[in-house]
């Protein structure tokens, strides 16, 4: 991986072949990386630091309002040596079988929802790098406050 981002009080690494988006507003801002074919990898930091569990709630209802479909499979994840509440879904869209990869963790200064996604036939190649990305991930922290461990409960 080639291009860094730093930025937001945070840092990632991704291909030099990947395009780079940024969205933001008062409460939010989003970082997008997109792969030359459909495969993209985002990071959105909350501001207003809500829990985890409501983020990937939230989540969880927008790919269930768009797919008729859906499996969910809770995970172990760590962002930064915290551990995450994590799920990741699988959905058939025009044939293809989709999956996303959805991660969420409060910090001192935000909580960060972190989500990839790809086809089946993409993700063959390119899920180990969209992994990658993800454990390049990391964030200062600006107060001594503790994040704790999240509360685990059942997404499903």
């Amino acid at each position: 991986m080639d291009s860094v981002f730093e930025g937001h009080g945070i840092r990632f690494e991704f291909p030099d072949n990947w395009i780079l988006h940024e969205q933001s507003s008062p409460e939010e801002i989003t970082l997008t990386v997109q792969s030359p074919d459909t495969s993209f990898w985002s990071v959105t930091l909350l501001l207003d630091r809500p829990e985890p569990q409501r983020v990937i709630d939230s989540a969880l209802d927008v790919f269930r309002e768009e797919y008729t479909e859906i499996d969910i499979y809770p995970g172990n994840e760590r962002l930064n040596e915290l551990p995450t509440l994590a799920c990741e879904l699988d959905f058939v869209c025009h044939d293809l079988i989709g999956s996303v990869f959805l991660r969420a963790v409060t910090t001192p200064n935000f909580t960060l929802l972190v989500l990839y996604q790809g086809s089946d036939l993409e993700l063959d190649t390119l899920q180990a790098l969209l992994e990658k990305i993800t454990a390049s991930l990391s964030w200062e922290s600006d107060s001594d406050e503790s994040p704790g461990a999240p509360e685990w409960m059942n997404i499903v």
